[in-house]
């Protein structure tokens, strides 16, 4: 590596760390709203489909990084590193929010929304295993 890629990588990793610092910080806003998941205050707010766009932008954030620091190795290891990248992001954000797969809290499964609810047929998360799904 060059003394300028090295300047580069080392100037690019904390401003990384930073972008996927607020890109799980807003997700889990989209996880359970600004009342957390435990539901105090206003209660929690489910959107398990922008989640699931919020944990693949953080995956997606730590790319650049790897391909900088892959450059010059065949496409092969570099398409490898990137996908690994990515799929090591998301899992790591779905381990530090506690989400599952499918955007919601740990405990909860995707549900639709009631005839109640603000938006009746959406998405939500639902700790009620007979809820409709």
């Amino acid at each position: 590596m060059t003394r300028r890629r090295l300047l580069l990588l080392f100037l690019l990793l904390p401003l990384t760390l930073a972008a996927y610092g607020v890109v799980l910080f807003v997700t889990s806003f989209m996880a359970c709203g600004i009342s957390g998941c435990s539901g105090g205050g206003f209660g929690p707010s489910y959107s398990p489909q922008e989640t699931q766009v919020g944990l693949a932008v953080g995956g997606l954030v730590l790319l650049p990084v790897v391909l900088l620091a892959l450059r010059g190795r065949p496409l092969l290891v570099r398409t490898a590193g990137g996908a690994t990248a990515v799929i090591a992001g998301v899992v790591l954000a779905m381990a530090l929010l506690e989400l599952g797969p499918d955007g919601c809290p740990r405990g909860e499964d995707r549900a639709t929304a009631g005839p109640a609810a603000f938006v009746p047929g959406a998405a939500t998360c639902s700790g009620d295993r007979d809820a409709a799904s």
